[in-house]
């Protein structure tokens, strides 16, 4: 699952691997999260060592009666933003707006690059290891939660399910719940929901969040 809102999503800011907390709705995102999952008691949590991941993993186990520690896993953080990082998309328009106007006229695959973040090859590199490792620490048909970032998970499930996932700017809105089956038909993953918000009252599906 995607964190709660933190702080810089409430402005629009691009955080990448930027550190800010969750906001008060964030936490009340996480909460409600927390309850959902209680409904099928799970076997494992990870997260994202990143503060707005991990306060949302922690307030999930505290909610879902979850008494085992949160693993954090590098693998599972955001995204590098390069010069995207700390800024809005409105200040990046005002402040370089040559910059703003070739960034979006590039390929997604090559826009990385050019702003000096993390391609969707290094995201995928580190945070595929991350679920293969953490798939091996547990037996066949455990129930694991995990916490990370929108940007991450994006480009983890169009590379397993599609580019008709997640397509154009969308995003996975914060505390929306994606599940993921293996080994149920075939021993690669299936994808069984998609950043469902129906615990979140008054949320709809994927939203539109451009910043990370």
């Amino acid at each position: 699952m995607r964190h709660g809102q933190s702080t810089a999503n409430a402005k629009g800011v691009w955080q990448g691997q930027m550190e800010f907390p969750l906001s008060d709705e964030g936490r009340w995102q996480a909460a409600l999260a927390g309850r959902a999952l209680a409904r099928e008691p799970f076997d494992a949590l990870y997260s994202s060592p990143l503060a707005r991941a991990f306060e949302t993993a922690r307030i999930i186990a505290r909610e879902a009666g979850y008494r085992d520690e949160v693993v954090p896993l590098a693998g599972l953080s955001e995204r590098h933003g390069g010069v995207l990082e700390g800024h809005t998309w409105v200040e990046q328009e005002a402040q370089n707006p040559q910059f703003a106007e070739t960034f979006l006229a590039l390929p997604e695959e090559e826009r990385w690059a050019f702003a000096g973040a993390e391609t969707d090859e290094e995201v995928m590199g580190r945070f595929e290891a991350a679920i293969s490792e953490l798939r091996a620490n547990h037996p066949d048909g455990a129930r694991i939660v995990v916490v990370s970032h929108g940007g991450a998970m994006r480009a983890f499930l169009r590379d397993r399910f599609g580019p008709e996932v997640l397509p154009g700017r969308r995003r996975a809105a914060n505390a929306s719940i994606t599940r993921i089956g293996w080994g149920r038909n075939g021993p690669g993953p299936e994808l069984l929901d998609l950043a469902s918000t129906v615990h979140l009252p008054g949320e709809g599906g994927p939203d539109t969040i451009r910043a990370e």
